[in-house]
């Protein structure tokens, strides 16, 4: 993800204050070990070790970080443990994480429609499938009203990320699905309340 998707400070405060994004922002202070061969340029060095985690699924922050910001080296003169030959630093920066959970309600973007499934994109980055029942025909499915390109809200129900790519697959929210439907109602309503009558004049 990082050498593809980069994320500016303000897309990733307002993913962080979304309820639908599973995006937290949070600040960290922790132990990196360093080679003795880093410390010639001791913050740049750190920094190319978080920018190669981004992307990544990190079981300290139980989830994949998305990027960072106000990195801190916490101490001058590292420390020796158990005469490795790793420096250990203490370190804090401002993270940004993607910590999705089976139950969460996620926002994304549908980029396919097929009669069998949704393809979904989440944050520009994530893919995810969400499948039509097998027991609804393909003209019951909810799915079916639901275009390319449209901004939907769904429910998580299978969750791995622990592989080289993360797995998402989720059910669409009927409840979201409700809403959407009368706001279209509300708007398809004013418009016609407010069309003039063909033939007359308005003064």
């Amino acid at each position: 993800m990082s050498t593809i998707i980069k994320f500016d400070l303000k897309e990733l405060r307002k993913l962080a204050n979304d309820k639908n994004s599973c995006v937290v922002e949070k600040k960290v202070t922790q132990n990196l070990a360093l080679q003795p061969w880093c410390l010639g340029n001791l913050k740049e060095s750190i920094k190319k070790l978080l920018d190669y985690k981004i992307g990544k699924y990190d079981k300290e922050f139980q989830g994949i970080i998305m990027s960072y910001k106000n990195l801190r080296v916490l101490q001058n003169i590292g420390s020796i443990r158990n005469d490795n030959a790793d420096i250990h630093f203490q370190v804090q920066a401002d993270y940004f994480i993607f910590q999705p959970h089976v139950g969460a309600t996620l926002k994304g973007v549908v980029n396919k429609k097929s009669t069998t499934h949704l393809g979904i994109l989440v944050h520009r980055v994530f893919n995810v499938v969400i499948p039509r029942p097998t027991e609804e025909p393909d003209n019951k499915w909810i799915g079916t009203s639901i275009e390319e390109g449209q901004e939907i809200v769904f429910q998580i129900v299978v969750l791995d990320l622990y592989g080289a790519l993360p797995y998402i697959r989720g059910e669409l929210d009927e409840s979201w699905l409700e809403t959407l439907n009368e706001k279209d109602d509300i708007t398809e309503s004013y418009s016609t309340k407010s069309k003039p009558i063909e033939g007359t004049e308005i003064l």
